[in-house]
């Protein structure tokens, strides 16, 4: 009898830990990050009855675009726009 009730304050003890204050959580994420201004200006193509990669390179472009106007020296970005501009002339006729 002695066993079940220390059993039964034991299984009480740690119920009523487990109930307490939470502990604080730390945000794994990090800082929101800024949206840019650019993301969110219409694209100069029509996408809305284009083909998929129309409207893919419509997005790359702009994301070439975006990364360009933060990073002026970026020639990574500078290709990648030159090329999906380019794409973007030829899918979306």
């Amino acid at each position: 009898m002695n066993r079940i009730a220390l059993l039964f304050s034991v299984a009480g003890l740690l119920v009523a830990a487990a109930c307490g204050d939470d502990p604080v959580r730390k945000d794994l994420t990090g800082p929101a990050k800024p949206v840019a201004a650019a993301a969110v200006v219409a694209p100069e193509v029509d996408t809305a009855k284009a083909s998929s990669i129309c409207r893919a390179s419509v997005r790359k472009r702009g994301l070439a675009r975006l990364r360009l106007s933060r990073v002026p020296g970026d020639l990574k970005a500078l290709s990648k726009a030159k090329h999906f501009g380019a794409l973007v002339t030829a899918a979306c006729k």
